[in-house]
């Protein structure tokens, strides 16, 4: 049952009220009373560092999630729902940053997607060829409906998505990391096709990292931090210094820089990037890392910042430019050639791409040295749960065994076997993409820590990460990238200040 505790405010109807929303994963408290508007033509920008609630709060408001207490309101008239279809059936439309347009398939197809018109016992193709073609026109689009959705740009595919959720004719719109995956030519596009349906009426929540976009395209703008309103204003009121001090606070950064043991000498790198392109996420990157040396990359999503860790790896193969490892030139084929050359990539996703699931911890760990392990016709058994054993003790893995099934860990824990697998190679670059997100304090601190001694142990280490907080603490050099470019460098040891406020404003500014 939902809880009210506090007297409403009817200064006037708007579009979407959520009002008061609480919200807690077991004992985490996510949302702690948040309120959020948005007007009917208004463009509201929500922003917020990782964990902040944004996803939280929009998957409430989608019916993904259900509050713990609070409301809902739909142009004033309060609304109940227990799942997506019936957020949908009240007005609510959501676009998610990871399409779900099914690309062998036509446009008109994707548009009515399960809700094909029939003729009979067959679907209508006419007809959902003719009603695509008039909610094109409607919001003045120029995309044929007979095309098939992989041979559409990017841009486009975002705006059949959007006119797809529009279709339903929703009171408000919401739009999650809408520019990711564009070009500034499509996302400028894009933002002319909201201004046309700020005029339809229509009520849009706009959810960015990037702080110029907002200040572009939207009306107003809600900060949240730590599960609360940090700052709500009308967007021409404030300044982007402001939305950043409102997102990270009065704190500058909670742990203090964990620097090297020894000085790091910059004479020979462990690895060299020189003029790295690939299509146009990467544009001409070159940098280097030393033997000791944390180097971080810092910048927005769509930056190109995991495609820059996969091109160095092997799974995905550069247009252009070298990869040096010890001063050798490396042809790299797939991350078999990367491990081969003393690279490995600890991926952002560990569920997906990190552990097998159905798997015991050992056999996760030592995945990517079986070979080494063969006896003649048969694996070393004994050989192999002494590495695993061995490893999983110096990362303090809190397990039964090292035949425990991998997914009954938590997070840090599964994180930390992800790590293990690495270590078991003798890697000299680690490339590490967020390497710590989704994980406690406890196990956050655990691996920052791993990662400092992994660099003291004379290897190098690249960094990307969407905590700015992580980032300051860790990281000898920052690289902000932004549009696939490599924009400023920031070091140390040049007596450059690294911190959380200044790595946002860096990659904000």
């Amino acid at each position: 049952m939902v809880k009210i505790d506090f007297e409403e405010n009817n200064t006037g109807i708007y579009a979407l009220e959520a009002i008061d929303i609480h919200k807690a994963f077991f004992k985490n408290e996510v949302l702690k009373g948040v309120t959020v508007k948005v007007k009917k033509g208004e463009v509201l920008g929500l922003v917020g560092s990782n964990g902040a609630g944004k996803s939280t709060l929009m998957k409430i408001i989608n019916g993904v999630y259900k509050a713990d207490s609070g409301i809902i309101k739909i142009n004033g008239e309060k609304v109940y729902y227990k799942d997506v279809q019936g957020a949908r059936a009240s007005g609510i439309a959501m676009v998610y940053q990871e399409f779900s347009l099914v690309p062998t398939m036509t446009v008109a197809q994707n548009l009515f997607l399960a809700e094909e018109p029939k003729k009979g016992l067959f679907i209508d193709d006419s007809t959902c060829i003719k009603k695509a073609q008039e909610a094109f026109k409607d919001f003045n689009v120029e995309i044929d409906p007979r095309t098939y959705v992989e041979d559409l740009s990017i841009g486009n595919q975002q705006i059949v998505e959007i006119v797809k959720a529009l279709i339903r004719k929703p009171a408000v719109l919401i739009l999650d990391e809408p520019t990711a995956s564009l070009t500034q030519k499509e996302i400028n596009r894009l933002f002319d096709f909201i201004k046309r349906l700020k005029q339809q009426g229509i009520a849009i929540i706009f959810v960015s990292h990037h702080l110029r976009e907002i200040t572009d395209i939207c009306d107003r703008v809600v900060v949240l931090r730590d599960g609360r309103v940090s700052l709500d204003d009308y967007v021409k009121n404030v300044e982007i210094q402001q939305i950043i001090q409102a997102m990270i606070g009065r704190k500058v950064t909670t742990y203090e820089y964990i620097p090297p043991k020894t000085n790091i000498t910059r004479k020979q790198p462990i690895l060299e990037v020189r003029g790295l392109k690939w299509r146009d996420k990467i544009n001409d990157v070159s940098f280097s890392v030393y033997p000791g040396d944390i180097v971080g990359i810092a910048g927005l999503l769509g930056s190109g910042r995991t495609e820059i860790l996969k091109n160095i790896y092997g799974l995905y193969r550069p247009e252009k430019g070298e990869i040096i490892v010890n001063g050798q030139i490396l042809k790299i084929n797939g991350p078999w050639d990367g491990i081969k050359h003393g690279l490995f990539l600890v991926p952002e996703n560990r569920r997906k791409e990190g552990i097998i699931a159905g798997q015991s911890i050992r056999h996760n760990i030592l995945l990517p040295v079986w070979r080494r392990l063969k006896k003649r016709l048969f694996i070393d058994d004994g050989k192999g749960k002494k590495i695993a054993t061995d490893l999983s003790q110096k990362l303090n893995i809190k397990m039964v065994d090292t035949e425990q099934y991998v997914e009954v860990l938590s997070g840090g824990n599964q994180q930390k076997v992800v790590f293990a697998k690495s270590l078991v190679t003798g890697p000299k670059v680690l490339l590490l993409d967020d390497p710590t997100v989704g994980i406690d304090v406890e196990a956050k601190n655990e691996i920052a820590n791993l990662i400092r001694n992994i660099a003291d142990e004379g290897n190098g280490v690249l960094l990307v990460s969407s905590e700015m907080e992580e980032m300051a603490r860790l990281a000898d050099r920052v690289l902000v990238l932004r549009q696939g470019k490599i924009i400023r460098e920031l070091s140390r040891c040049k007596g450059d200040i690294i911190t959380e406020e200044t790595l946002t404003e860096a990659i904000q500014l």
